[in-house]
């Protein structure tokens, strides 16, 4: 199971990273997150363990030390299914973060940036491309950018994915 971060900049944008020449998929553009390991999930008490494993990565990823959050105000989770569902990943709404990652390569995207790299090579696109699931949980988490137009081209392209 991947979790993912929508982190967004004071334009609406949203954060993407490159990925790091050991990772699948080297040079492409995802969201900070990665693989949730099931076996700490199945030792869980609560949902607040996708918190704090959340938190881990995007601190080790980017830099950014996000404060975990307890139960009681956990963000909005949005799936995308992979491999006719046998692998799903969660975007995690964390929204606006005024602080600059230090680590890694990384930028800010509105819709229209995403969709170009969407189109770009392998090794500068966004992960597998348009319509695949990074696609789906980037163009989610810009549905709900304060830029009117970023948010309504993510609606239509969202919904182009789902046709």
């Amino acid at each position: 199971m991947g979790l993912f971060a929508a982190i967004s900049d004071g334009q609406g944008r949203l954060l993407v990273k490159r990925r790091q020449p050991w990772e699948s998929f080297p040079g492409d553009w995802d969201l900070p997150g990665g693989a949730f390991d099931l076996e700490e999930a199945e030792r869980a008490l609560d949902e607040s363990v996708i918190g704090r494993a959340l938190c881990r990565e995007v601190l080790e990823e980017t830099g950014i030390d996000i404060e975990p959050w307890d139960i009681e105000n956990m963000p909005a989770m949005f799936p995308a299914l992979l491999k006719g569902g046998k692998d799903i990943g969660y975007l995690i709404i964390i929204g606006r973060y005024d602080v600059e990652p230090i680590l890694g390569e990384w930028r800010y995207v509105n819709t229209k940036e995403l969709l170009e790299l969407c189109a770009n090579p392998k090794g500068n696109q966004l992960v597998s491309g348009f319509g695949k699931r990074m696609c789906r949980l980037c163009l989610k988490a810009l549905t709900l950018s304060s830029d009117a137009e970023s948010a309504a081209l993510a609606r239509s392209k969202l919904a182009e994915c789902y046709e």
